[in-house]
């Protein structure tokens, strides 16, 4: 190579970093290829866990899936649906459902000792939504038995725990309905005043408007 072409090559800023680059890599290509190896082989794990937890997911909501299906199937029975349900092995993701489809199929016959039995085999989900679900059937039978304190100290907890995913004027409408059910008006209107004045623009809004006004017109027929 002629002098003026290498000194060309010198004054390039990009030939001249790229030329330093393979005397580099030639002198440290050991450590670089170990390096890139465990690069290569942490990336293949993460892309196994992934895969693996795609096909956990994916058989979650198989599950799920068949026991939505059992749960609403109008052909079978409740004994007929519990059966199939109980067949079934749920895990701790959206299949956990299952486990609730069991217990209100018990509460619709009237059964609230197993009711409360199936809800105490329900393990805690990695489904927030689901657990809070769970306390509302849990209220909902406790309430049906006439333990009505025990439903209201448990409805009052899930709108104290900041934890709480379901939204909170669901568990409000929930506590006002039971409050009317033992003629507690009251305190059923400060709950649904209560949804009005901090969730106006939510479907339960509405109905609080029309249980409100039921409540105000029973109370001066009253008078």
């Amino acid at each position: 190579m002629k002098k003026k072409e290498k000194d060309h090559l010198k004054a390039d800023p990009f030939l001249n970093f790229f030329e330093k680059a393979i005397t580099f890599f030639l002198n440290n290509r050991r450590r670089i290829l170990a390096g890139a190896g465990i690069a290569v082989l942490t990336i293949l794990i993460l892309l196994a866990v992934f895969f693996f937890k795609n096909l956990s997911s994916a058989a979650e909501n198989k599950v799920y899936s068949e026991a939505f299906r059992v749960r609403n199937d109008a052909k079978l029975s409740v004994d007929q649906k519990i059966s199939k349900l109980q067949e079934m092995k749920f895990k701790k993701g959206i299949s956990a459902a299952g486990r609730l489809f069991i217990a209100t199929l018990y509460f619709e016959k009237g059964d609230l000792q197993k009711a409360e039995a199936a809800l105490k085999e329900f393990p805690t989900s990695r489904i927030a939504m689901l657990n809070d679900e769970k306390q509302i059937l849990t209220a909902t039978i406790l309430t049906t038995g006439g333990k009505i304190q025990e439903a209201e100290s448990l409805l009052k907890r899930m709108l104290a725990d900041k934890k709480t995913a379901m939204a909170k004027e669901l568990i409000l409408m929930q506590l006002a309905k039971m409050q009317i059910g033992n003629k507690r008006q009251e305190e059923a209107a400060a709950g649904l005043k209560r949804i009005l004045s901090e969730y106006p623009n939510t479907p339960s809004a509405q109905e609080a408007q029309n249980l409100l006004a039921t409540i105000e017109g029973e109370s001066q027929a009253a008078r």
